[in-house]
């Protein structure tokens, strides 16, 4: 979560199940009312089997249905938008490094892991991207 001046107030890892997720999003919500919820956009990926596909559209949906059950603003960016404005390229070690330059703060191992989480630092840059365009 990132404030219109640019702070991180919050960031952590995508929780796994809907109900989880659901829940997270409200307490996020009432702990700020004029929250706005960007997700980047589902699409098939190369190489990605068809149970990742399936969950990570699952996973997609559950944040558009929450936006709607919470009436929170709720907007959709392609990667390849985020990624072209931000100067990034599809490696995903580029937006680890990018968000490391950002937001130098921002502990991208989460606990009990070895190595950074290219989500997380996707998900403070789709939120400074949309900081930037003032969404």
């Amino acid at each position: 979560m990132l404030r219109a001046d640019g702070v991180l107030m919050e960031y952590t890892r995508m929780p796994v199940d809907k109900i989880r997720i659901a829940d997270w999003l409200r307490r996020i919500r009432d702990a700020y009312p004029t929250i706005i919820i960007i997700a980047e956009r589902a699409q098939a990926m190369p190489k990605q089997g068809v149970t990742s596909s399936f969950n990570y559209g699952r996973h997609f949906g559950i944040f558009e249905d929450a936006a709607i059950l919470l009436k929170t603003a709720y907007h959709e960016v392609r990667p390849a938008i985020w990624k072209k404005a931000m100067g990034l390229s599809s490696h995903k070690r580029d937006s680890i490094s990018a968000c490391r330059c950002l937001f130098p703060h921002v502990d991208l191992i989460p606990k009990n892991c070895r190595t950074e989480h290219d989500g997380i630092a996707e998900a403070v840059l789709i939120a400074e991207w949309a900081r930037q365009k003032q969404l």
